[in-house]
């Protein structure tokens, strides 16, 4: 295994522990929904923060791993829309553009200082059924792994 490679394969492994998480508060917040923001207890705030930051935190990583696939097909890295492409191509992602929507979209609002609270439902609401397109996306990137470098979770026995 090369050092690339091996990197790789850490960074698929710490995609896994960050997906149990998000799938945590994913699963809690569409327990949720609809989100009345006036009723929400401290409890289920701190519950909607731990989903946005995941969620975030989830892509972030996500790209870093799609980055490091692109290093190691020596292909273009910069600017970012090169991975997005090159990731579009090996069926990874569907598109570029809803990649950089969903990361819009986690950048369109900060829930600790917006007023609105049909926005702020409306955003926490979006967030939630993106997620389900991040797991896709991160199972077509270790698949992709798996086969080519024979590296990530599916090397003994690829899923069917």
């Amino acid at each position: 295994m090369t050092a690339q490679t091996d990197l790789l394969a850490r960074k698929l492994e710490h995609l896994r522990r960050m997906r149990t998480y998000l799938t945590y508060s994913h699963d809690h917040v569409t327990q949720m929904t609809p989100i009345n923001w006036s009723q929400l207890t401290p409890e289920q705030h701190q519950t909607l923060a731990a989903f946005r930051v995941r969620f975030s935190d989830f892509q972030e990583q996500l790209g870093k791993t799609m980055r490091a696939v692109v290093i190691e097909e020596e292909q273009a890295a910069e600017p970012f829309t090169a991975v997005l492409l090159y990731m579009e191509k090996l069926a990874i992602i569907d598109s570029k553009d809803r990649w950089k929507e969903m990361r819009e979209l986690r950048n369109a609002i900060n829930p600790e200082y917006e007023e609105d609270s049909a926005r702020l439902a409306e955003f926490f609401d979006e967030l939630a059924r993106a997620t389900p397109q991040l797991f896709v996306w991160q199972e077509n990137l270790e698949h992709f792994c798996s086969e080519t470098y024979s590296i990530g979770r599916y090397r003994e026995s690829p899923p069917r």
